[in-house]
């Protein structure tokens, strides 16, 4: 019985460590202000397959607790929002300015999104998002949460010497 609290003791601070590492490592959300909106999805689970015309369609299925959020987020020039990744899938669409944003896989590489184009995010996907405009850069973001979960948005450290922060 002492061997087995002393191991879940020796876990317990193995982990704790690495929550601690991680958050020390995650790089900075600068100039940045959100409003958010989140709640459960109460009325029914969605199951969507919409045909628009023959070439246009939506499917869209959630199973079990879903929340969903929305955010308003107005990143002033020089603002980042840091490397990060999302615990669901997540759209953007872009209200004004222009968003640099980047991958983590290929981290030079910009991808810009401008004034009315809309994006979307996979949970696996850690990328990040700047504002190298020189004026506001404001985005729309809806994500699919899992019911429960503390965040809609994973710190995470930056990807590699020479990538953006």
């Amino acid at each position: 019985m002492l061997r087995k609290t002393v191991l879940l003791a020796i876990v317990g601070v193995v982990a704790l460590g690495f929550a601690l590492i991680g958050s020390a490592l995650a790089t900075p959300v600068i100039s940045v202000t959100a409003e958010t909106a989140r709640g459960p999805l109460v009325d029914r689970p969605l199951d969507v397959n919409w045909h628009f015309g023959p070439e246009n369609k939506v499917k869209l299925q959630t199973q079990g607790a879903v929340e969903i959020a929305a955010q308003r987020v107005v990143i002033q020039p020089g603002g980042t929002l840091g490397w990060h990744s999302h615990p669901g899938p997540t759209l953007v669409t872009i209200l004004s300015g222009t968003m640099s944003f980047y991958h983590a896989e290929h981290c030079m590489e910009e991808i810009e999104y401008r004034q009315g184009q809309s994006f979307s995010n996979l949970p696996d996907e850690i990328h990040m998002a700047r504002n190298e405009g020189s004026v506001d850069l404001v985005i729309y973001a809806s994500y699919f949460v899992p019911a429960g979960a503390p965040l809609i948005r994973i710190d995470q450290p930056s990807p590699g010497v020479g990538c953006p922060e």
